[in-house]
């Protein structure tokens, strides 16, 4: 009778210890859960639309009237852009690749990228995008990226100074792009537009195996190119 009331103790001593091992604890997701305003914003009442955080200190935010800000903390505190090269253009999308490096797009053909962490933006020396609204960049490094807008897709392999059109027939209005690497990416628009691009080296469908490139001395030698869905 003993050994059947030690075991049923040791039963319950472990299921216990079981428990404690597999809780989650009840503020594991508080640092999502709870949002602080920011100490410092320097932006007064502007509209802001896009932002962009490289880790858990340094990111860029754009916005309506040309307003570029940035954050070494955390977000807590934003400081204006020193040079901008935008004017009052209204930014819509930002992507920033590290902390020194990233691209912000805007209305009227804007393209402009920073090296610096945000501080001081270039415009961009060849566009070809005209006076096209441009909605959205994603930049998978500090030299690749792509943006969309309007019906442009375009693509820089030199850090956002140059940008060329990407090979697509026909696109409706795109919004968004996110670029998983240099040659991987996905792109959407309206009218449920959705359209990828993928590298020469891709994983077979039938037999889950990476295939190999064409190419006897590179896999991405030529620049994205983007296929209708």
């Amino acid at each position: 009778m003993k050994l059947e009331k030690n075991r049923i103790h040791l039963l319950i001593m472990l299921f216990a210890v079981s428990s404690l091992l597999v809780h989650v604890p009840s503020d594991a997701y508080a640092a999502v859960d709870t949002w602080t305003d920011a100490t410092t914003t320097d932006v007064g009442g502007i509209h802001m639309y896009g932002v962009s955080m490289v880790d858990a200190n340094n990111g860029v935010a754009v916005g309506k009237s040309g307003q570029i800000v940035y954050t070494t903390n955390g977000g807590v505190d934003w400081t204006d852009a020193t040079t901008t090269n935008v004017g009052g253009t209204q930014m819509n999308d930002v992507s920033m690749s590290d902390a020194s490096n990233g691209v912000a797009v805007g209305r009227s053909g804007q393209i402009v990228y920073t090296s610096d962490g945000g501080d001081t933006w270039t415009a961009a020396t060849t566009t070809n995008v005209g006076g096209t609204n441009m909605r959205g960049v994603s930049m998978s490094d500090a030299s690749n990226g792509v943006a969309v807008g309007g019906t442009q897709i375009v693509y820089t392999s030199d850090g956002g100074d140059t940008w060329t059109t990407s090979n697509l027939i026909t696109i409706r209005t795109m919004h968004g792009v996110s670029m998983s690497d240099a040659s991987n990416g996905v792109a959407v628009g309206s009218n449920g537009k959705i359209v990828f691009t993928a590298s020469a080296s891709s994983e077979d469908s039938t037999t889950g195996e990476e295939k190999e490139s064409s190419s006897d001395t590179c896999y991405d030698c030529e620049a994205p190119k983007l296929t209708k869905v």
